[in-house]
């Protein structure tokens, strides 16, 4: 509607210039041969133009340059919606008002969706997935360049990960965070509850980004306690020897650390649990912070201390805009520090395979699965040398992998074949295949090895592996 009324603006505005103009060049040529433009005070005086005649070639002239620059704001800023759905066959789709409402302000709407089954120990989303990939670039291949790109991502997390992992972006890319409940009535200048944030990949925001490993940057706003899984009262001495790891980034909050993800099979199963998430230091009963209870190193902390929620950093509401926008300053940071620490895992324990489970907001996943396939290819500064060796049996391109590692590639190259997204769906945990670069034999050798029947047991947190 706002476009509609703009155009139409604009066609009045071109008509009363033209025509105002026309009057303003008649009064010209007809003056007599004094009105020259060689004197200009003399083109411009009385008795060569009638001033009402050129003050409202100005100001339609003026109010035509406003409304050509809006058009080209609004057309950059509220481009195609693209509401992009991958979830459960079992649940509900609860964001179907929020896309009336955040398509009303659009110029565009585009969708690619679908459901899936969770009936098998291992879930394989592959073609699924495919499909949401290809309808997106196919989508945005026949969009309009002019025009901005909305991306409002409902997938479910391993499906984020891995659209998001090969999505190429567009300059004026936003990205949606869209509400569960929607306001059914947009009244005019209320707010919607839809949130965007600025992703745009057309400057040095993420393809010439500058990476630091996450050691070598001042402490973020993420802890990252590991402690070992299971009945274990210790982690295994070398690190080497590390074959599983249980990598959750919780983003959500509530409870203690110790018990995130607890129960489930595949978790008791692994050698370690990483907890990354921002975190409230332990009290004590007067609801004052515990002696030694803050973090002394990036992964050593108390796992008595309990989640904090993480909410999206939306600046403030003004009248007559239909959302908020997200901090993309804070935004990136955040999603910078959860690569950052999938990174972490990764060096640390070289040999081991890392389920990654995650509760974050569903924009978040999807900027984090692009930005892993962005980090992934590039040196890291600050990386420590020779974290990855080599073992006797390696392939030739395992040894080749890990000397790159070792000069400082990052170890996100081996993303896929050295970690597998979790399904948390219904109260169990699944192994999900999403990308054609997962093994499967690899994947399904995870269900094999899990217990069947698991129970929350004692956890005490460990030091870093490897100390600064």
């Amino acid at each position: 509607m706002r476009v509609f009324l703009l155009e139409t603006l604009i066609a009045i505005t071109v008509t009363l210039t033209t025509a105002f103009g026309g009057l303003v060049a008649e009064d010209l040529v007809a003056r007599d041969a004094s009105c020259t433009i060689s004197t200009v005070s003399d083109l411009w005086s009385d008795t060569c133009t009638s001033p009402s005649r050129l003050g409202w070639f100005i100001g339609t002239l003026l109010v035509l340059v406003v409304a050509m620059a809006l058009r080209a704001w609004l057309m950059a800023h509220n481009g195609t919606l693209y509401y992009l759905r991958l979830l459960p066959a079992e649940s509900a789709d609860r964001m179907r008002a929020a896309v009336d409402v955040a398509n009303a302000r659009s110029l565009g709407f585009r969708s690619a969706t679908g459901w899936f089954g969770t009936a098998n120990a291992v879930v394989d989303l592959r073609r699924e997935v495919d499909h949401i990939s290809d309808e997106l670039e196919r989508a945005m291949n026949d969009d309009d360049d002019a025009t901005g790109f909305v991306l409002a991502p409902n997938l479910a997390f391993p499906a984020a990960l891995a659209v998001g992992y090969d999505v190429l972006l567009r300059e004026r890319t936003h990205l949606a965070e869209l509400p569960v409940e929607a306001r059914r009535r947009r009244l005019p200048g209320g707010d919607t509850g839809v949130r965007t944030v600025y992703f745009d990949d057309g400057d040095d925001m993420w393809a010439e980004r500058r990476w630091r490993s996450r050691r070598s940057q001042p402490r973020g706003e993420l802890a990252m306690v590991t402690f070992p899984a299971g009945s274990a009262v210790a982690a295994p001495a070398d690190r080497i020897s590390v074959r599983r790891v249980w990598l959750s980034l919780q983003l959500e909050g509530g409870g203690p650390v110790s018990e995130v993800d607890a129960g489930h099979p595949l978790r008791e199963a692994a050698d370690l649990v990483v907890v990354v998430a921002p975190t409230h230091a332990p009290t004590d009963g007067a609801g004052r912070a515990t002696a030694g209870s803050a973090p002394t190193d990036d992964s050593e902390s108390d796992t008595t201390a309990t989640l904090r929620p993480w909410t999206l950093p939306a600046g403030r509401w003004y009248p007559g805009a239909s959302g908020r926008q997200i901090d993309r300053r804070t935004f990136a940071r955040l999603v910078e520090e959860l690569s950052g620490a999938v990174e972490q895992v990764l060096d640390d324990y070289p040999e081991a395979h890392v389920l990654l489970s995650g509760r974050m907001p569903r924009s978040v996943a999807f900027a984090l699965g692009y930005v892993i396939s962005q980090r992934k290819d590039d040196h890291i500064e600050g990386k420590r040398a020779a974290l990855h060796p080599t073992r006797a049996d390696d392939t030739r391109a395992q040894r080749a992998q890990a000397r790159a590692e070792n000069e400082g590639l990052s170890s996100l190259s081996r993303f896929w074949t050295s970690v597998t997204p979790v399904l948390e769906h219904l109260g169990e945990a699944k192994p999900t295949i999403v990308h054609a670069a997962q093994r499967d034999a690899a994947v399904h050798g995870l269900v094999a090895d899990a217990p069947a029947d698991t129970a929350p047991g004692s956890a005490t947190p460990t030091t870093d592996p490897l100390r600064r």
